[in-house]
This record gives C-alpha cells, sequence and structure tokens, in this order.
C-alpha cells in the first residue's frame, strides 16, 4: 500500500484520479493504499486491484502481488461488492455466464434506444395545392337600331324591343399561396474505433448523453453514431485507432497515463 501511494503521489494524481481510471470507488483505492483488505471483497478481487494500480503506476504488479500479506491482514466475505463494472480480474470456481449475458443484453439495449432517441424525425411539409386564377369575361354590348329622323315621337326602349345587356362582373384573382420552407435537420457524424488491445470507452453527444460505454475486446470493432460534438474517454488509448467521418484522428496529445480525452466537433 505504501508503494502504491507514493507512487501516485510522484505521478501528481489524486485518490479521486485513480478511481475514475480502474473505475474503483475512493474507498477502495485508500483501502488498497491503507492495506485494509478487509473492507475489500476478498483476495481474489485484492490481488486484480493492485495488478491493475501497479500497472496504471508503470510499476511491476507481480511483485507487489507477491508481496501481499493477505493472511496476516485477513479479509472479509461478506464485504460489499466493487462498484467497478467491465474490468477482467483472474476469476476461480464457476462462471457466471447468465448474469454476464444479462448485463451484455441491457447495453445493447440501451445503445439501440439512445440511437434511436437522437435520429431526427422527418418534418416535411404537406403539398399544398396551387389555385389558377379565373379571366374576367368582356361585358357583350347589342348596339340599338337608328332611329327614324319623321318621328316626332321617341322610341323607347321597350318599344324597340331592344335590351342592353349588363356587363358581368368579373372575378377577383386569386392570390398566389405562400409555400413553407423545408426544415433543416441537424447532421449525423459517425465514429470507427479498432481495438488492438483490450480498451473501456465512454461516447457522449451534444447533449452531454451517453451513446456508447463498454469494455472492448482486442481484435474488435465498433461504430457510433450521433450528433457532434462528441466527448470521448478512451482507456489504453495506445492499443486504439479511432477515425472521424472518415479521417484518422490522432490520440497521443490527448493521451495521459494510458487515457485520453477529447472532444470531437
Amino acid at each position: 500500500g505504501r508503494v502504491l501511494a507514493e507512487a501516485r503521489v510522484q505521478k501528481q494524481l489524486s485518490v479521486a484520479d485513480v478511481a475514475l481510471q480502474l473505475k474503483l470507488s475512493v474507498s477502495q483505492v485508500e483501502a488498497l493504499e491503507a492495506e485494509a483488505y478487509d473492507r475489500l471483497p476478498g483476495p481474489v478481487f485484492v490481488r486484480g486491484f493492485v495488478r491493475n494500480y501497479a500497472r496504471l503506476l508503470d510499476l511491476d504488479g507481480d511483485a507487489l502481488v507477491a508481496g501481499l500479506e493477505l493472511e496476516r491482514k485477513g479479509t472479509s466475505a461478506m464485504a460489499a461488492v466493487p462498484r467497478s463494472h467491465n474490468i477482467p480480474f483472474p476469476a476461480k470456481g464457476k462462471v457466471r455466464w447468465p448474469a454476464y449475458l444479462a448485463v451484455l443484453l441491457l447495453v445493447i439495449v440501451a445503445v439501440v434506444v439512445a440511437d434511436l432517441l437522437s435520429s431526427p424525425l422527418s418534418t416535411a411539409p404537406p403539398p399544398v395545392a396551387k389555385s389558377v386564377p379565373a379571366v374576367p369575361q368582356a361585358p357583350v354590348t347589342v348596339p340599338a337600331p337608328a332611329v327614324p329622323a319623321q318621328s316626332d315621337k321617341p322610341e323607347t326602349a321597350k318599344e324597340s324591343g331592344v335590351v342592353a345587356a349588363a356587363p358581368a362582373e368579373a372575378a377577383p384573382a386569386a392570390k398566389a399561396p405562400i409555400e413553407a420552407a423545408p426544415v433543416a435537420t441537424p447532421a449525423r457524424s459517425g465514429l470507427h474505433f479498432t481495438f488492438d488491445i483490450e480498451s473501456w470507452v465512454e461516447v457522449r453527444d451534444r447533449n452531454n448523453r451517453i451513446l456508447f460505454s463498454q469494455l472492448n475486446p482486442a481484435g474488435s470493432e465498433q461504430h457510433v453514431q450521433g450528433q457532434s460534438p462528441f466527448s470521448l474517454v478512451i482507456g489504453n488509448a495506445r492499443g486504439v485507432r479511432l477515425n472521424y467521418n472518415g479521417n484518422a484522428v490522432d490520440l497521443a496529445p490527448h493521451t495521459r497515463i494510458e487515457v485520453a480525452r477529447l472532444t470531437l466537433e
């Protein structure tokens, strides 16, 4: 415990920094440094915690594990289960495959639901019928016959039998319809991860919503889509290759002690 604590201080890391990178609680890291193994789940987990802690600080994990005094310090079988998830440790006994499958199904369902919620809905406006303006009709007038000059009594319109037609009223022109402008939908971007070694990855979108979070085995690939900018945390970054919209991203400038933190616009 003293060796781990001194190495952590030399690397200018806090207990909270170590807990975040190892996916442990702060109390578990403090118990490791204080050699209070009775506050940890058991000997198998203690050895795994020490080995991962040593790897983070560039120490010889096998030597530290060999020097553990678990029998003298003792461990409690009823200690709380660690809060870390998806971190491989040496295990003995029967493998709990049903529990692992249930966790994997929950992760898959969460990713699918997040992708559906982030998909933009179509908002195309309904078609608008265009009307044709009516053409006004010109009035038709029938000329009256000439009146003879010899007549002393003028003829009325009724006696002549000719009635002038009243002009038809022009129909008002219809107003041209105003077409609605199309609604712009936010563009979606894509991330492509290739894992040469085992690595834990978390991706958040522009709304700080988690799109992807899990431990990925060596030799696997993952595709993540959503609305940028993306916030990324990548463990074991030296063994991860990242492409963003078809362009390679160099993780080295963003990596500190095997963990890369960056934002992609």
